[in-house]
């Protein structure tokens, strides 16, 4: 049984926290604190409604922040170590029904306003994957879909082993799906035109050889793709300042 979980050069831009006029914001916002009894119980969950409405729950500021900037969570760096532990639960409301984009947008001057934020983008050097073609030639398969999927899922018992599913998938998107699941970048060395579908696993979630496979082995099997460590430039979003909000 398996079971779908969630599906997942550069010039420096320093990113201040003001809101002006011009800013996007929403209408009316809580945000609250969870306590750690309070965080146990509660399910974690993010959601916008139609009509502008925004409810992230039982979220860290990292999580938050992921959402709102549009980040993997290797692109994020800094801030304090509460912002990877303490959680909260933000209720917004813009007017009208604005896209996803504009709502993110909002967020993010709300994160300005009530946690004080201020970050800044930069490019750093760092370890990345490249994926290439394995020997023996890729076994991609043509598209078929309508339109583009990418899919995580956790194999029974959880986090023990996993299996990716894409459909209408360019290299570059299978690419950065595998990194999204391994938590580094993955950099498209393949280059091959066209859309695939495929399945990819079961491998395991872990080291651990006695759990399976690993992605590593399973990719060049099944794909005729590999993963080669190497180098390169990943685009950061550095957190220079960020403060607990107080409940409202």
């Amino acid at each position: 049984m398996i079971r779908v979980v969630t599906t997942a050069g550069f010039v420096l831009l320093a990113l201040t926290a003001s809101p002006r006029t011009s800013t996007p914001a929403f209408d009316v916002a809580s945000v609250k604190p969870l306590d750690a009894a309070a965080a146990l119980r509660t399910p974690i969950d993010s959601r916008i409604q139609p009509g502008g409405r925004l409810e992230m729950t039982n979220v860290t500021l990292r999580t938050i922040l992921q959402e709102a900037y549009g980040l993997k969570h290797y692109q994020l760096s800094g801030g304090p170590g509460w912002m990877n532990t303490d959680t909260f639960t933000i209720v917004a409301k813009a007017e009208g029904d604005p896209t996803r984009q504009q709502m993110m947008a909002m967020l993010q001057t709300l994160l300005a306003d009530r946690f004080q934020l201020k970050v800044h983008r930069e490019a750093k050097e760092g370890n990345v994957y490249r994926m290439a073609i394995a020997k023996g030639g890729m076994k991609l398969q043509p598209s078929t879909a309508d339109k583009f999927r990418f899919s995580t899922y956790r194999n029974d018992p959880p986090g023990v082993s996993y299996t990716l599913v894409g459909q209408k998938a360019s290299t570059a998107q299978i690419a950065e799906g595998i990194g999204s699941h391994l938590g580094v970048r993955v950099v498209d060395g393949a280059g091959i035109a066209g859309e695939f579908d495929f399945k990819l696993g079961p491998f395991a979630g872990d080291d651990d050889p006695d759990s399976g496979p690993s992605i590593f082995s399973v990719i060049q099997e099944q794909l005729g793709l590999k993963l080669e460590a190497a180098k390169g430039q990943i685009e950061m979003l550095i957190v220079d300042r960020a403060e607990k909000p107080s409940p409202n």
